[in-house]
């Protein structure tokens, strides 16, 4: 495989943890059953929020998925991850 293949497929898995990574922190405090802040809301998404879930009424669960803004999210995480992990791997 050439060089810059190799880097890219490898930013490109380190790219999908740091999403996964990053969407699970964004989730992590609005599970808390001891928070009071966030109500019955949960978002999921930075710097988009790609997901988010609501009450509406006593009995029915609300849902919206934004697709654009996880390709976005997707992209970014992507961009940034992969740009990183080139600029290290090219100064070594």
């Amino acid at each position: 495989m050439k060089p810059h293949l190799k880097t890219i497929i490898k930013g490109l898995l380190l790219s999908i943890l740091v999403f996964f990574s990053v969407s699970f922190i964004m989730i992590l405090p609005q599970l808390n059953p001891l928070s009071n802040t966030y109500g019955f809301n949960i978002k999921i998404g930075f710097p988009f929020v790609y997901y988010y879930q609501f009450w509406a009424g006593h009995d029915f669960l609300n849902w919206e998925w934004k697709i654009i803004n996880l390709i976005l999210d997707c992209l970014i995480t992507w961009i940034v991850v992969t740009g990183i992990y080139y600029f290290i791997k090219k100064r070594n």
